[in-house]
């Protein structure tokens, strides 16, 4: 190694540990600053879910979504560890209330809102229709956050589907594929015929007044 390049090099040592050091004391500092209660103290979090028209919305889940966010010095890049749930329902007038019990661990806080459907082999997954961080109003309980959903329209057509659901065919494949990705109706003097489809599975259920027809398989295909 010539004289410039050992020049080179010892100046690049002091940035590299100034940078290091520093996301070192961000890594420490951050997490303790969030500390602004006692460990287990419950902190109230509440607040309305309404419609893009202020319409409160019931029936829909409201969840904390408590996260560990620090800076990971091998990756030099702010990375997220080990992540906490809490739940909670709207009532009638769209308004909801859940309980965090402080962990000075989690540092990073977000509120989502959403409704579950249930996918293949009775799996159920929050399909997420809002959300907001609400790390810095998590100052002093209760913690009042209102979130407003704008797709209204999804879950309307979600719960008609599952209202329309009255014949023992219709329940149990709904029970064993879930929310369909896409249904199609044709109306006809004295009957209804349905066609339940579902991309990723590959399977179409042709459904005629309740009762079950057929099960036509297709390749499967990622959904529109």
């Amino acid at each position: 190694m010539n004289h410039l390049q050992k020049t080179a090099a010892h100046s690049r040592r002091p940035a590299f540990s100034w940078l290091l050091g520093a996301a070192l004391f961000l890594s420490f500092v951050l997490p303790l600053a969030a500390a602004r209660y006692a460990q287990g103290e419950r902190v109230e979090i509440t607040g309305i879910v309404s419609d893009a028209q202020g319409q409160p919305i019931e029936n829909v889940r409201v969840m904390l979504v408590a996260t560990r966010s620090y800076f990971s010095v091998r990756e030099l890049r702010r990375t997220e560890g080990e992540t906490r749930r809490v739940a909670a329902t709207t009532d009638a007038r769209g308004a909801y209330t859940l309980v965090w019990p402080w962990d000075s661990y989690f540092n990073q806080f977000e509120l989502v809102a959403g409704v579950p459907v249930r996918k293949a082999k009775g799996g159920e997954t929050l399909e997420v229709l809002a959300r907001e961080d609400v790390t810095r109003k998590m100052k002093g309980s209760p913690v009042v956050t209102s979130l407003a959903i704008q797709n209204r329209q999804f879950i309307d057509r979600l719960r008609e589907f599952l209202a329309s659901i009255d014949s023992d065919d219709e329940r149990r494949i709904y029970e064993e594929m879930g929310k369909p990705d896409r249904i199609q109706r044709v109306e006809s003097p004295g009957h209804l015929e349905e066609s339940w489809w579902y991309f990723e599975s590959g399977r179409m259920y042709r459904i005629r007044d309740g009762r079950l027809e057929q099960v036509v398989p297709f390749n499967p295909v990622q959904g529109p």
